[in-house]
């Protein structure tokens, strides 16, 4: 499943490692800002222009990669990271800090599972990867749709399917390998999350919030061979998290794909590409 790389950093205690969520959340986000961009097109071309946008709300947020690429898309707009951690808050203010944004990208601490802080109405509420953590996904989209004002618009980016990475005819795919990796971290990924959670009726749960124009399309980007540095550490990761997830792989699967993500991330192998894509809804608040 293309999305099992994704941050959950809920109900983690005292001793909890938020340098290194937050530094593997980083690269989650980097990874994704080509969907951005398109993303920020399918928005322009509904209707929201980046100039007249004057509020952005990036909830989820995490250590704030999309939350500045959002800030530099829309430039006239003030832009709101919400998250439950002040540990990745900090690291989203150092990051619009260094970026020259931080006169106009702000984080504030909020659960999306509560009430929700007063933040004035909102042009466009971005939710990536984040509403399928909580347990009642059509009560936070109420709360998210709240915060738009008559018109804006609510993004939600949720799963896509499993990731290319290798031609057909490579034995890792050839053979079935890839495919049983990508499978066994889906299932672990779905014992995690609440029952239907992915391949959720999302659309159904926006227009209950009282949105319209619901769109619901899945959206792909691509890294070509040979992979840069950020593609290629996001590849071998996503490996590594998988073999982490996967349970009862066979002997000579876990090899392979061990023995795979050494050869990427040492540079052995330069024929891996990245083809992935999520799962991207949009909605409108009515007038």
């Amino acid at each position: 499943m293309g999305g099992h790389g994704h941050g959950h950093h809920h109900h983690h205690g005292g001793d909890f490692d938020w340098e290194a969520m937050a530094d593997k959340l980083e690269v989650d986000g980097a990874f994704v800002l080509p969907l951005v961009g398109s993303v920020v097109g399918d928005l322009t071309e509904a209707g929201h222009d980046p100039a007249s946008v004057a509020h952005v709300v990036d909830v989820g947020c995490g250590p704030g990669v999309v939350t500045c690429a959002l800030a530099e898309h829309f430039q006239a707009a003030t832009v709101t990271g919400l998250d439950t951690s002040a540990e990745l808050l900090s690291r989203l203010r150092l990051r619009a800090g260094e970026s020259g944004l931080d006169t106009r990208v702000h984080g504030v601490v909020g659960d999306l599972e509560q009430d929700l802080p007063q933040l004035g109405p909102a042009d466009i509420v971005w939710a990536s990867m984040v509403v399928h953590h909580v347990d009642d996904p059509a009560a936070t989209l109420h709360r998210l749709c709240g915060l738009l004002r008559p018109g804006g618009a609510l993004v939600l980016i949720e799963f896509g399917g499993n990731p290319r990475v290798l031609p057909d005819h490579d034995p890792l795919v050839a053979r079935g390998t890839w495919q049983r990796l990508e499978d066994a971290a889906t299932a672990s990924l779905e014992r995690r999350l609440e029952p239907g959670m992915i391949g959720r009726d999302w659309s159904s749960d926006l227009t209950g919030a009282g949105l319209t124009d619901v769109t619901d399309r899945f959206v792909a980007f691509r890294y070509e061979a040979p992979l840069e540095d950020l593609p290629r550490r996001w590849l071998v990761r996503h490996v590594r998290r998988g073999l982490g997830m996967a349970e009862a792989l066979p002997a000579d699967d876990t090899a392979a794909l061990v023995a795979f993500a050494a050869a990427v991330e040492n540079g052995d192998r330069t024929d891996p590409f990245v083809v992935a894509d999520r799962r991207v809804l949009m909605a409108r608040r009515p007038d």
